[in-house]
């Protein structure tokens, strides 16, 4: 596994998804991430776009937490008007489908035992979050 730690960013994919965002247009960028659309079973790959995106999510609605890199806070100051709470129920949604033994990544950290709890409570923390920022109205 190419990940140092068990939060979103520490980890070598992940931080190239950092930069591609850098490269992007956030929304269409998260939009597309955040689409499962089709798949059946999630890989590795498709299961970073989602967590990646949710972490980013709850920047622009929370605030930095710690453990981000230097990149990410300095995307967040650009972006930090950025109206993107419409993507917090599919957010959700993607990140409890990672938390289900049949996504790649879940099977990827459950291999990884002296990590794994403290990685699971990372994501259980981040829904949390994203939920708490989902509007009344949605």
């Amino acid at each position: 596994m190419s990940s140092w730690g068990f939060r979103t960013f520490e980890d070598d994919i992940a931080c190239d998804w950092l930069e591609d965002l850098h490269d992007s247009d956030p929304i269409a960028f998260f939009v597309k991430c955040l689409d499962l659309s089709g798949l059946d079973n999630l890989d590795f790959l498709a299961c970073v776009g989602v967590v990646c995106t949710s972490e980013m999510l709850r920047v622009v609605v929370s605030g930095p937490q710690p453990g981000l890199p230097e990149i990410a806070r300095q995307w967040c100051e650009e972006y930090r008007e950025l109206n993107c709470q419409s993507l917090l129920p599919q957010a959700v949604a993607g990140m409890k489908r990672i938390l289900k033994p049949q996504s790649e990544m879940w099977v990827r950290w459950e291999d990884h035992d002296e990590l794994f709890e403290f990685w699971l409570s990372h994501q259980k923390e981040l829904i949390r979050d994203l939920q708490a920022a989902i509007p009344a109205t949605a």
